[in-house]
């Protein structure tokens, strides 16, 4: 696990350097992602570090496949609907997928992860950095919100 972190890692950063970094006081496009890039880079090597001297051979229980499926269904959904939908509606969606994908969460708990997430999201990226993505999208017609 630790070699996919390092990997991931080195392929962001290797994209990173195309961007101008600038410095810490006024930092540019490629800053931020660099420096998570390191950041993973270092948890990736002390991941696989950790992997290398554990003693105990941990037992492989089965995979979890509905988590894999569904935060892959999420992503799919909030990159093909983010703009139709807008902001707090696919946030909404996605993260009540996601947050199906465990079995210990319930319908109720789930539903109240989403909204706090929905309201969250639209808090910090819509009134706190303006961000583009409409609130409520074009989907639902007269009830767009910029």
């Amino acid at each position: 696990m630790g070699l996919i972190f390092l990997a991931i890692a080195i392929a962001f950063g290797w994209e990173a350097t195309n961007y101008e970094m600038g410095r810490a006081i006024r930092m540019g496009p490629g800053f931020i992602p660099m420096a998570l890039a390191v950041i993973l880079g270092v948890l990736g090597i002390a991941v696989a570090l950790a992997g290398t001297v554990q003693h105990a051979e941990a037992e492989a229980g089965p995979v979890a496949w509905r988590g894999i499926v569904l935060v892959c269904v999420a992503l799919v959904i909030f990159g093909a609907y983010g703009k139709s939908l807008g902001l707090v509606p696919v946030v909404f969606v996605c993260s009540l997928i996601t947050a199906l994908a465990s079995t210990r969460n319930t319908l109720f708990g789930s539903a109240a992860i989403s909204a706090a997430l929905a309201v969250l999201c639209w808090l910090v990226f819509k009134l706190g950095l303006g961000m583009s993505l409409p609130t409520v999208g074009p989907a639902f017609g007269p009830f767009q919100i910029y």
